[in-house]
């Protein structure tokens, strides 16, 4: 197996991995998230959740930070990998990364 090779399955997992985590935190995102108060279930006396689940919010937000940390360690590998080899750039890598940042981020400051 030549380097080229292995650098693209080391990149290929990383980013399997770190997709695979941000379709778990948006699973976990609409259990935590408050339910959607519509007038029609308030009129009928269903009990909604109008707050975040406090247990659920932790999980998510320690999923997105793994998410974020795996990103950024791929970015990592990505840039030495493209200024040592062949393989050229990844988009989905940085992308995932902003994206988990910027989740992580109002998670832990707004919510």
């Amino acid at each position: 197996m030549t380097k080229v090779r292995v650098f693209q399955t080391i990149l290929t997992l990383l980013s399997i991995a770190g997709w695979a985590l941000a379709v778990y935190a948006l699973l976990v995102f609409g259990e935590a998230r408050p339910d959607r108060a519509v007038g029609y279930f308030l009129s009928k006396g269903v009990a909604v959740r109008l707050h975040w689940d406090p247990e659920l919010t932790v999980q998510l937000e320690y999923i997105i930070w793994a998410c974020a940390g795996i990103s950024f360690v791929n970015l990592a590998f990505n840039f030495y990998v493209s200024s040592h080899s062949k393989v050229g750039y990844w988009v989905n890598i940085p992308l995932l990364f902003l994206v988990s940042l910027a989740a992580g981020l109002y998670i832990r400051y707004v919510i």
